[in-house]
């Protein structure tokens, strides 16, 4: 039974899902004497974003963590750094940015969908030359 079938539609109502992409890490590879990661190319995933409070996730493992992060369920699997396989942490893509996925919240094996928590990063997708705007007071 797919128990996240059944509140999905609900939950659309409030907060629509969207279509991002997954890029998967495929590991990394040395560039002299830096690690550059690297990623299978992406596939479009259906998302369902939200907002992180800030009293939360922002000691995680260990990790300080700063900077936007938000929860994401994914219509699909994703996955964070996993040093004994080698993978770096799968990327994905909305909003015009991209967010690094920093940790698995709940998954299911076999299941179509996963809770990720992820931190958007300071790269930016090659076509986008939207700037933020400055605050005025």
């Amino acid at each position: 039974m797919k128990l996240h079938d059944l509140v999905r539609g609900m939950i659309g109502v409030v907060n629509p899902n969207i279509i991002g992409s997954l890029y998967r890490s495929k590991g990394y590879e040395l560039d002299g004497t830096q690690q550059k990661p690297i990623y299978e190319d992406p596939i479009q995933v259906e998302l369902q974003i939200q907002s992180v409070p800030g009293d939360k996730l922002s000691h995680s493992h260990f990790l300080n963590q700063q900077g936007e992060r938000k929860v994401v369920y994914v219509n699909g699997q994703a996955f964070g750094i996993d040093r004994v396989r080698g993978a770096g942490g799968d990327l994905l893509e909305f909003y015009g940015r991209r967010w690094l996925v920093v940790q698995r919240l709940e998954a299911w094996e076999n299941s179509d969908w996963c809770k990720v928590a992820v931190v958007a990063q300071l790269d930016k997708p090659e076509d986008d030359d939207a700037v933020l705007e400055d605050y005025v007071d």
